[in-house]
């Protein structure tokens, strides 16, 4: 995996030593002897991860954090410290500085790789999210703050269920979350209606590591849990799995025994980070969403409708399959304007695209595409059930008198439809959505020319 790394360490054999271990592993690598020279460099190089000693004499480890993400010229990066002295306190102090990670000298080198592959691509998933790459907590890379992370469901997955117990009470006085206890085997699966939990803290039996490694392959494959950060809890005699273990995908790894309040802070920042990553999720779907829905009747738009009808095109020639498109026009719909007011029109608009939406298939498509026209494609149609369904439509329209602001009594509209068949086997081929559209169209045309409220079949039919 590719990258920049800036190394931070004031003995120049450390940087030297941990420069040719990264090189090797295919990271540009630069490095700085000072937190004001490191401060000086991520404003240059803009480096993918950081990696710090804690002993820096001009800058402590919290200062130092603090003003990468104070900066505007610096864009917000994890950053692993490095400690001389590997206590619980002195981990717990690092990762209340905004330590992304914390290792401790001398550094394992595979854990370090592995430790910077996962931080990394962690990054580029939120880069692909387009997370705000000016706020460090959207991130998760800050500094955990308690007060703006909402309360979570941690599952904590055991192969013993004392093991799981025993650990959900070292939280018991951490009311802010729910911890539940579930067994390997269930860990996967609930049922459609109820909330699956935010983590997975799965806890490894060191008689049989297969399975938890098992158990982890399965969650990150699951379309449920796969978002759902894991955090890995080794026994001390399976210490060598932790590479692997983050290589297979998971978030946080802890080897031996645990320290309550290390955990606690470790469960914080991958809650921060899965709740950030799931608020980009919604906005990105209400972005996609709003690209293709028409905001008015919450109809699909002309760009989705188009795309639709060339997907189902391609269908009919490949499968033999009959559609029919339906171009539905609302009849003399400037007068409601004139007369009654845009907010009538609007209403009006709204409660066609109900009516037409509430009568027909779940298969079946309606867009509104332009100011009253609606397109109406229906898959695995035949000519007759084309006919039938449209006449059904019209006459319903006609039937469903509609509220609109400003008066008392509701009325009445009708709608013009032209139909096209795309149809396997005529003579006469239509090859694009765009002619199976126009010919739609002259027949809706041919619907308003004999007198509105009616139904008329182009005599063409396309494959």
């Amino acid at each position: 995996m590719s990258g920049k790394i800036l190394i931070v360490d004031e003995l120049a054999t450390n940087r030297i030593v941990l420069k040719v271990k990264l090189s090797a592993a295919f990271y540009e690598v630069f490095q700085a002897g000072t937190g004001g020279e490191a401060l000086k460099l991520a404003t240059k190089h803009q480096p993918d991860l950081i990696l710090a000693s804690t002993d820096l004499s001009d800058i402590g480890s919290s200062e130092f954090i603090r003003a990468l993400r104070g900066s505007e010229e610096i864009d917000p990066v994890p950053v692993v410290l490095v400690l001389t002295q590997n206590t619980p306190e002195a981990r717990v102090a690092a990762l209340r500085a905004g330590a992304s990670e914390v290792m401790a000298k001398p550094v394992d080198e595979s854990l370090l790789l592995a430790r910077l592959r996962s931080l990394l691509r962690q990054r580029h998933m939120d880069q692909d999210l387009n997370i705000n790459s000016g706020t460090a907590c959207a991130l998760g890379f800050a500094e955990a703050q308690q007060s703006f992370v909402r309360p979570g469901r941690i599952a904590i997955v055991a192969r013993d269920k004392i093991d799981a117990t025993r650990l959900r009470s070292a939280f018991s006085a951490d009311a802010r979350h729910e911890f539940l206890t579930m067994p390997y085997e269930s860990a996967g699966g609930r049922p459609d209606n109820t909330a699956g939990p935010d983590i997975f803290m799965l806890k490894f039996d060191a008689a049989a590591c297969d399975e938890g490694l098992r158990m982890m392959a399965e969650l990150r494959a699951a379309p449920r849990t796969r978002n759902c950060p894991i955090i890995a809890l080794l026994p001390s005699e399976a210490r060598n799995l932790a590479a692997t273990v983050l290589d297979m995908g998971a978030n946080d790894v802890i080897c031996g025994a645990v320290d309550p309040q290390e955990l606690a802070l470790r469960v914080t920042m991958q809650l921060d980070h899965k709740q950030s990553a799931d608020l980009m999720r919604d906005q990105l779907h209400i972005g996609l969403q709003a690209a293709v829905i028409d905001p008015l009747t919450g109809l699909y738009n002309r760009r989705y409708a188009l795309s639709f009808v060339e997907r189902l095109l391609r269908t009919s020639r490949r499968e033999g399959r009959s559609f029919s498109v339906m171009l539905a026009d609302l009849d003399h719909f400037k007068q409601v304007n004139d007369s009654y007011g845009h907010a009538a029109g609007d209403a009006v608009l709204s409660r066609v695209a109900e009516t037409l939406r509430a009568n027909l298939r779940d298969e079946d498509l309606v867009a509104r595409i332009g100011g009253e026209e609606f397109l109406i494609v229906t898959p695995d149609t035949s000519r007759a059930e084309a006919l039938q369904t449209a006449s059904r439509l019209c006459q319903i329209i006609q039937q469903a008198p509609i509220n609109v602001p400003g008066q008392n009594a509701p009325i009445n509209v009708t709608m013009s439809v032209g139909v096209a068949m795309a149809q396997q086997g005529s003579h006469d081929q239509i090859t694009t959505v765009e002619n199976l559209l126009d010919h739609a169209d002259r027949a809706l045309y041919g619907s308003k020319a004999d007198g509105r409220n009616m139904v008329t079949l182009s005599n063409r039919t396309a494959a």
